[in-house]
């Protein structure tokens, strides 16, 4: 019964908005079925995670094979999951009516974090890069949670926004953490969410999805649903960075940690690659909806996209890609109906 009820209801959304119109928790499943988030082990560039609305997935071989793992997650539905780089067995998982959920082991066990974050909406996670046990999770209404400890306790910050925290991210260079709100734009911190400061001008509203450093050149940029940003000290301005995306609906972000201005964004639509830190884009892979994207640290050119028709890889830094089927209980999860992918960027 609850299951025809979500269908109907997503029957009369999609029957009055696009794909455009949606952020990445709200799309149309594809014949492989939508991938919600994937994360890389900061420690092992062969070991991936991805998030679908039937599970966890793990591959321990870089996408060869894979094998659902969480049997503790059937009823939660995961919008981000994140991997502590100082203990990578350790993760972190946003979900939709659960709050924050903890593994010890690589994702095979669960268990709630509990707390002010009991059964909340919590739309992001994230580690401290610099593996120190800081964890941070945000909220609906703008509640923004703080754990020092690897998210056994937490503290609740108040933040300026009253709408659902999006997006996290901290400065790796610094103690700065900024968030994306769903309509107030981004907010940042420098001690922890006790205070909070906005942007002057562009970015001070709007709706953000993804915010990512660029380790190698230290610029920072903003996915939103208007486009995509850049900023050059931390957050405080920021300038349009857009030029060639045919979709300003920027979900997903990533920065290769090896070449400076190197990009690549996935959109409601395509997945696009910059060479020259965002001030131009071309398109890589068409007709795509994309809600994550992850690169290789170890290997650069490897690329993993999260898209509505499941996890797709690249080995040559975006210019083919071929589909991984994720091994699920009765049900593959595959990126299946892909001739549409060119066999090399345009």
């Amino acid at each position: 019964m609850r299951r025809a009820a979500v269908a109907l209801a997503l029957s009369l959304i999609l029957a009055v908005a696009t794909a455009e119109d949606l952020g990445p928790g709200f799309v149309l499943q594809g014949e492989g079925g939508l991938v919600t988030t994937i994360a890389l082990d900061p420690s092992s560039s062969s070991t991936l995670y991805a998030a679908t609305a039937r599970g966890l997935y793990k591959t321990t071989n870089a996408g060869a094979s894979w094998r659902q793992i969480g049997g503790d997650l059937e009823n939660h539905t995961l919008l981000a999951v994140a991997v502590d780089p100082a203990s990578p067995s350790s993760l972190f998982a946003a979900t939709n009516s659960g709050g924050v959920l903890r593994s010890r082991d690589g994702g095979e066990h669960w268990v709630e974090a509990g707390g002010a974050l009991a059964g909340r909406h919590v739309g992001a996670v994230a580690a401290d890069p610099k593996g120190r046990g800081g964890v941070y999770a945000g909220a609906d209404g703008g509640r923004f949670f703080h754990s020092g400890d690897g998210a056994v306790t937490w503290q609740e910050r108040t933040t300026p926004a009253r709408v659902a925290i999006s997006a996290i991210t901290v400065d790796p260079a610094g103690d700065r953490v900024l968030v994306g709100t769903n309509s107030e734009g981004v907010l940042w911190s420098d001690d922890a969410g006790a205070s909070w400061h906005r942007p002057s001008g562009t970015l001070s509203r709007g709706t953000v999805w993804n915010l990512t450093f660029d380790r190698a050149s230290g610029a920072l940029f903003a996915g939103t649903h208007d486009g995509l940003f850049r900023s050059d000290d931390r957050g405080a301005t920021w300038t349009s960075s857009s030029r060639g995306l045919r979709s300003l609906n920027v979900l997903a972000l990533a920065a290769d940690p090896s070449a400076p201005g190197s990009l690549y964004a996935g959109t409601a639509a395509a997945i696009y690659a910059s060479k020259d830190g965002g001030r131009s884009w071309s398109e890589i892979a068409p007709d795509l909806y994309v809600t994550a994207l992850a690169i290789d640290p170890r290997s650069p050119s490897t690329l993993y996209a999260a898209t509505h028709l499941g996890v797709i890889k690249s080995e040559d830094g975006g210019a083919r890609w071929k589909p991984l089927r994720l091994a699920s209980r009765g049900n593959p999860v595959a990126a299946s109906g892909y001739s549409r992918i060119p066999a090399s960027t345009r």
